[in-house]
């Protein structure tokens, strides 16, 4: 197994799924699905929708330190959740509305 080290000591294996990225990054899980749809990660290879993602450490360590590429993902993540709300809210006014002319 080829194994690199991190700044904290912590041993990586070279690819690591989604859960192991999220950890890293210290960020939810859901932010990464998010980050593949806008093309801001890539996984390694060319999986299918639903199939498990592998990503480089190397790769994922060279981002973490990138201080831009960090705060375009949170950026991204936030956007999404912004949009997400907003749907949400809408779909809440309209069976508030459905429920106030039924009644």
């Amino acid at each position: 197994m080829d194994l690199q080290r991190s700044e904290n000591d912590r041993t990586w294996p070279a690819c690591i799924g989604v859960e192991q990225v999220a950890v890293m990054f210290g960020w939810p899980e859901y932010f990464l699905p998010v980050l593949m749809r806008a093309g801001h990660l890539r996984p390694l290879g060319k999986p299918s929708q639903n199939s498990r993602k592998w990503f480089a450490t190397v790769e994922l360590q060279l981002l973490a330190r990138d201080r831009d590429w960090l705060d375009r993902a949170i950026r991204i993540v936030e956007k999404h959740v912004q949009q997400m709300n907003e749907k949400r809210g809408k779909s809440f006014e309209q069976i508030r509305g459905l429920a106030n002319v039924l009644s």
